[in-house]
């Protein structure tokens, strides 16, 4: 299977300094629009968290996903949420955003939970991009002690960037009292104070997407069935969504409920994607699925795509550590929509002087080959001496294998 990222000769020193450039970058390209706003939400800290700015600040791709939490205290990971992270990176969206639920946290000692986000960090780096979180109540469990891990490792509980000419918002719905204790499924008059002048200050963008952890609207609640929505403080949802309606918000992206979900409500599209791997809540004909969603930008229009894991396979049919003059990939999309794969990676010998590198794409299918599309994005050395490693583009229809070859021309 493919593997996006780097060779890194030295991983600790690449770590600090992409993290600095991640925090410069960060600050360039949001400080003019952040004028009226104090909390500035960064990107978790991975090697893959340095912000770049769009070709296109009105056509952009991102994706969604999260509760991607084990079954329970002690118990692994799901492997599943690996895989998505690593499918995340073929497509290589300008960044992704999770809805919580990273860890399971319940019962979780400090030194649990670091060991729980060393393995959810480790996942989405995988994408190769950055990844916003919004905070889950599993990442606290109510336990005031799990606060600063979680400050530590991923970074503040509610915030704000502009990608483009669009707004991002991260809602905090687990809030934290005068006294410390820990409240899941609500909204605090002081955020929703700071939330009511960030939207006011941002009025003006083309797009302003939300996303947080409990769900506005949707099915009911499986730890509460007679509520749809995870919110337990129903008022306090009721004043956000007024706030959702009057800043004409094009859309949240929720959580907490391990299902996909679709809705709109006085205008604002409501989503909830919680197919990370936490166990469903819901047969498939309700949403109860394994998935991550993408959302495509296109000025003020937006499109949402579900996308399920293991329906994007990239394989190398000669072996990945195998070097030649060529190499190829096998690309296969048993999704049901055409793919646009915007990070395959190809290892070739440097080409001879005089010749550069070309690609090709065939699509077979019952005896007949096609041409397919494809194109060379970027090339950089390798890991090793006289290599090359050449980031692809391709095109791939729905089920369908592209058989994609690097080489000289």
């Amino acid at each position: 299977m493919l593997k996006a990222g780097l060779f890194i000769a030295d991983p600790n020193l690449f770590m600090k300094n992409t993290l600095l450039l991640s925090l410069a970058l960060t600050v360039l390209l949001t400080a003019s629009a952040f004028a009226a706003t104090t909390e500035l939400l960064a990107p978790a800290p991975t090697a893959s968290a340095a912000v770049t700015a769009p070709a296109d600040p009105d056509h952009f791709l991102f994706m969604v996903g999260g509760d991607n939490r084990s079954t329970g205290h002690g118990y692994p990971m799901p492997p599943v949420w690996a895989m998505i992270c690593r499918e995340i990176g073929y497509f290589h969206p300008a960044f992704v955003l999770t809805t919580g639920d990273a860890i399971e946290g319940y019962g979780d000692t400090p030194a649990e939970a670091n060991a729980e986000y060393d393995v959810f960090l480790s996942d989405v780096a995988l994408t190769g991009v950055p990844v916003y979180c919004a905070a889950g109540n599993h990442e606290f469990s109510l336990d005031p002690a799990l606060l600063p891990v979680y400050a530590k490792r991923i970074g503040k509980l509610y915030g704000s960037f502009d990608y483009g000419h669009s707004h991002f918002v991260a809602v905090n719905s687990n809030p934290v009292g005068a006294d410390g204790t820990i409240k899941g499924g609500s909204i605090d008059e002081k955020q929703l104070a700071w939330l009511a002048a960030d939207l006011e200050a941002n009025k003006n963008a083309a797009n302003t997407f939300v996303f947080l952890h409990h769900y506005v609207f949707g099915p009911p609640d499986p730890d509460t069935p007679t509520v749809s929505s995870g919110f337990v403080d129903l008022a306090a949802r009721d004043r956000l969504h007024a706030l959702m309606v009057k800043y004409k918000v094009r859309a949240v992206f929720c959580g907490h409920n391990h299902i996909y979900y679709h809705t709109v409500q006085d205008g604002v599209t409501y989503v909830i994607s919680g197919g990370g791997g936490a166990p469903l809540d819901a047969d498939p004909e309700h949403g109860g699925y394994l998935h991550y969603v993408g959302v495509q930008v296109d000025g003020t229009k937006m499109t949402t795509t579900v996308y399920q894991p293991e329906h994007l396979e990239v394989a190398y049919p000669d072996g990945e550590k195998k070097i030649g003059p060529t190499q190829r990939v096998w690309a296969t999309n048993t999704n049901f929509s055409t793919v646009i794969a915007n990070h395959i990676v190809l290892h070739v010998a440097a080409p001879p002087a005089g010749q550069t590198l070309g690609v090709s794409s065939v699509l077979a299918y019952k005896k007949k080959n096609k041409p397919g599309v494809a194109q060379i994005l970027s090339q950089s050395p390798g890991s090793e001496p006289g290599t090359v490693d050449v980031v692809v583009s391709a095109t791939l229809p729905k089920a369908r294998t592209a058989e994609i070859t690097v080489g000289p021309k």
